[in-house]
C-alpha cells in the first residue's frame, strides 16, 4: 500500500508542486496510492520519517520524504515503467529538477504569493504569516503580489524560454512520451493552477499547447484537481 502525504489547503485545494512532481510519477508507473491531507501546521503527521515538509510516501513499511528522493525510491522498488531509463535520461531530469526549484518556481511565487495566502487554511495563517513574511520583507501578502505583477508575469515567461525551445521540436521535454523533467515542470503549473486565476501564458505559447498535454495525462489526473 502506498501513502501520499500532500499539502491541503481551503477547501481541500492540494497545490503543493514538489506533491504533483510525486502523484505523476506515481501516475508514469501506473501506481495506486492514497493520500493524506497535511496542513502547514500538521507536521506531525510526517515526523514519523523526520520530516517539516510534504511531500512524504510511505510504500509499505518504508518512507520517504522529498519529492526527488521519491523518485529515485520508486525506479527502485518498482522498476516497472522507469522514470529514468538511462543515465542520461536521470542526469537531463535532475538538471531539470533544479531549473524548475531554482528559476521557475522563484519567479512565480511573488506573482501568486498573495493568492496562495487566501487559499491557507485559517489555523494556518499565522504560520505562513510569519514564515513567508520573513521571506518577503512584509505580510501584506495583496500588495506585494500586485507589485510583483507589473513586471513579473513577462519576466516569468521569459525564464521558460529554454522549455519553449525543447517544446517548439517534441511534444514533451523528455521527448515523444513525457517523464521526470515534465513532472518536475508541471508541478510549478499546478501550483499555480490551484491557488491563482492568473492567466500565465498566452494562448499560442508552445509551453501553453505542452501544458494542455500534460494536465490531460493519466486520464486527466491534473485537469480533475481543484482550480482557481
Amino acid at each position: 500500500m502506498i501513502t501520499l502525504y500532500d499539502l491541503s489547503l481551503q477547501n481541500d485545494r492540494r497545490p503543493s508542486p514538489f506533491c504533483w512532481r510525486t502523484k505523476f510519477a506515481l501516475a508514469h508507473k501506473g501506481l495506486k496510492w492514497t493520500e493524506v491531507p497535511v496542513g502547514f501546521t500538521e507536521k506531525d503527521k510526517i515526523a514519523f520519517v523526520a520530516s517539516n515538509t510534504v511531500p512524504v510516501l510511505k510504500d509499505g513499511e518504508t518512507g520517504v520524504k522529498d519529492s526527488w528522493a521519491i523518485a529515485i525510491h520508486l525506479d527502485k522498488a518498482h522498476p516497472d515503467k522507469p522514470l529514468f531509463k538511462s543515465e542520461m535520461a536521470l542526469s537531463y531530469a535532475r538538471f531539470a529538477n533544479g531549473f524548475v526549484d531554482t528559476v521557475v518556481q522563484p519567479a512565480l511565487f511573488p506573482i501568486v504569493v498573495g493568492d496562495l495566502y487566501e487559499r491557507v487554511r485559517l489555523a494556518d495563517q499565522p504560520y505562513f504569516q510569519e514564515s513567508r513574511g520573513k521571506r518577503l520583507g512584509t505580510t501584506d501578502f495583496a500588495a506585494f503580489q500586485a507589485k510583483a505583477r507589473e513586471k513579473g508575469v513577462a519576466a516569468f515567461r521569459g525564464v521558460l524560454e529554454p522549455a519553449r525551445r525543447v517544446l517548439k521540436e517534441q511534444p514533451f521535454l523528455a521527448g515523444t512520451h513525457p517523464a521526470y523533467p515534465d513532472y518536475a515542470l508541471a508541478g510549478a503549473f499546478m501550483w499555480a493552477r490551484i491557488i491563482s486565476p492568473l492567466v500565465l501564458l498566452d494562448g499560442d505559447d508552445v509551453v501553453h499547447a505542452w501544458r494542455e498535454r500534460m494536465l490531460d495525462l493519466y486520464d486527466g489526473l491534473a485537469r480533475k484537481a481543484l482550480a482557481a
